[in-house]
C-alpha cells in the first residue's frame, strides 16, 4: 500500500488542469477564448447600441462573460469542502486496486475500470461514469504506472 497525500493547493490545480485541458478540443478553446471573446463582444455592443435592446444585450453579454471565464473559481470558492486535504492508501493486488481512506476499504476490479486516462502530471480513473479519482504520477510507484499504463483507454 502506498500513501498519496493531496493537498488543497494541488486538488486546486487537479480541477483547473481537467477544466480547461481534460476535454475535447472544441470545450477546450471555448473555456479558454469564449469568455473574454463574448465580453469584447458585449463591449463592443454596449458602447456602440443606439437603442435599448442592444444596450441592454450588450449588458448581458458582459455579465455572462463575466461569468463563464470566472465559472471554474466561482465553483471552488461555493464549494470549498470538496477541495480540502486528503489522505489515502493504494495498491494492488492481482487485477484488483484497492483504495484505503481512514475507515473505508475499495476493491476495484481493473478489468471493470470505466476509463483511465494519463494526462501529463496526473492520471484520471473513472471508476463509473461521473465517479472520478485523480492521481498525481509524482506519487505513484512505478508498479502502479505500470499497471496504469496497461489499462490506459483511447
Amino acid at each position: 500500500m502506498q500513501q498519496i497525500d493531496l493537498k488543497k493547493k494541488e486538488r486546486i490545480k487537479l480541477f483547473l488542469l481537467e477544466y480547461y485541458f481534460g476535454v475535447s478540443s472544441l470545450y477546450k478553446i471555448f473555456r479558454l477564448v469564449g469568455g473574454p471573446v463574448l465580453l469584447l463582444f458585449g463591449f463592443n455592443l454596449y458602447s456602440e447600441a443606439s437603442d435599448r435592446f442592444g444596450i441592454g444585450y450588450g449588458g448581458f453579454m458582459i455579465v455572462f462573460a463575466i461569468y463563464y471565464t470566472l465559472k471554474p473559481f466561482l465553483w471552488i470558492i461555493s464549494k470549498h469542502d470538496s477541495f480540502k486535504n486528503i489522505q489515502f492508501e493504494i495498491g494492488l493486488i492481482p487485477d484488483k486496486l484497492i483504495i484505503k481512506e481512514d475507515k473505508s476499504r475499495s476493491e476495484i476490479e481493473l478489468s471493470k475500470l470505466h476509463k483511465v486516462l494519463k494526462r501529463k502530471t496526473y492520471y484520471v480513473i473513472a471508476v463509473q461514469k461521473g465517479m472520478k479519482i485523480y492521481l498525481p504520477l509524482n506519487q505513484l510507484s512505478s508498479q502502479l504506472i505500470n499497471t496504469l499504463n496497461q489499462h490506459i483507454s483511447n
